[in-house]
């Protein structure tokens, strides 16, 4: 009987030994496994939350193939039809800062220089990188740069160049121009020349006095 119950207890004793032992094992894996995870959620980019900058997200040059027609995936063309008056405030300012950073560096004595691309443009829910095909980003700027001792036949060749560029962005862009660039950027004072001073007008000499008016001089006795 005792050698019966020796080895129950044996059986018991080894029985909970390998219990113990699997549950540590199996432990330390589970300690294994969630280090591994951890480590790999620290090295993985966290995504950055998407800025709501009034265009759905899109700038820079995915936002003008969106709006040259482009649907970029989850896109629908409605969604793209109603940013496209938020688009054409600021491409609007991306041309005007084009011209006025050519005719700064001009007034400067600056160099000409090639214009970042994109441009940052500030809107009423932040700022916005828009992009324009770098032909038309030079040929803005030149214009600005020129425009600042251009004659007055080389500001009506400018004031073409940019009509022409202008209409390309809005036309590819599926917008209308309600006044044209050339009268928005080209001021009064760029356009006309300095008109010459007017000449004096001739002062009239004065009046002689008349021969009975000296007779009655030299008759008032007052003079004596």
């Amino acid at each position: 009987m005792a050698t019966v119950l020796l080895l129950a207890v044996l059986f018991g004793s080894v029985v909970a030994i390998i219990l113990m032992v699997y549950l540590i094992d199996r432990v330390k894996r589970l300690e294994v496994i969630s280090l591994q995870a951890s480590s790999i959620l620290s090295q993985a980019p966290t995504a950055a939350p998407a800025s709501d900058n009034g265009l759905l997200g899109l700038s820079g040059k995915g936002l003008w193939d969106a709006m040259s027609g482009n649907l970029p995936d989850g896109f629908k063309e409605a969604d793209l039809i109603a940013l496209k008056s938020r688009f054409e405030f600021v491409l609007q300012n991306h041309i005007s800062l084009l011209f006025k950073l050519g005719k700064k560096d001009a007034s400067s004595g600056n160099s000409q220089e090639t214009p970042s691309n994109p441009l940052d443009i500030t809107t009423l829910r932040g700022s916005v990188a828009s992009w324009i095909p770098a032909q038309h980003v030079a040929t803005l700027y030149r214009a600005g740069y020129e425009s600042v001792e251009a004659d007055e036949t080389g500001i009506k060749r400018l004031q073409a160049d940019v009509d022409e560029v202008t209409d390309i962005l809005f036309s590819r862009t599926g917008l209308t121009i309600k006044q044209p660039f050339s009268e928005k950027l080209f001021t009064a004072t760029t356009l006309a020349p300095l008109a010459p001073a007017a000449p004096a007008a001739p002062v009239a000499p004065a009046a002689l006095p008349k021969a009975d008016a000296l007779i009655e001089l030299d008759e008032d006795p007052s003079a004596f």
